[in-house]
C-alpha cells in the first residue's frame, strides 16, 4: 500500500511539473510580443524549415535572431502541443529547430556592423 502512495505522489508530482513547464513556455509567448516580431513570410519559411524540408534565407535568419531564442523555442514548443502536431515525432522537430536557430545565429555573425558616422 505504501508504495502505491509512493507511486502516486511521483506521478502527481510529474505530471504538475511538466504542466508548469509547458505554461511558462506559452506564457513567455505574449509578454515578449514573440507573434508580431516577424513577417508572415518569414514565420511560413521557419516554420516549413522545421516542420518540413525547407530552407530558411538570410533575410528571414536575421527576423528570427531579432525574434530571440526564448521566443523561438518558446513557439516551437508551443506548436508540438497543438493536436494537429501530435504524430510528429518531438525530438526531431526539436533538434530541427535548433538547427535552424543555429544556422540563423551563424548567418547573424556573418553581418558586419554598419559604421558610425
Amino acid at each position: 500500500m505504501a508504495n502505491f502512495n509512493v507511486y502516486f505522489a511521483f506521478c502527481v508530482l510529474v505530471i504538475m511539473t511538466s504542466g508548469a513547464i509547458m505554461a511558462r513556455d506559452v506564457d513567455l509567448i505574449k509578454p515578449n510580443n514573440c507573434e508580431t516580431k516577424m513577417t508572415m513570410h518569414c514565420v511560413i519559411e521557419v516554420f516549413t524549415s522545421i516542420f518540413k524540408d525547407g530552407i530558411v534565407s538570410d533575410n528571414c535568419c536575421h527576423e528570427l535572431i531579432r525574434l530571440s531564442q526564448l521566443c523561438h523555442n518558446a513557439l516551437v514548443k508551443n506548436t508540438l502541443q497543438n493536436p494537429l502536431f501530435k504524430n510528429n515525432d518531438t525530438s526531431v522537430i526539436l533538434s530541427k529547430a535548433a538547427q535552424v536557430w543555429n544556422k540563423c545565429a551563424l548567418v547573424g555573425e556573418d553581418v558586419s556592423p554598419t559604421p558610425s558616422p
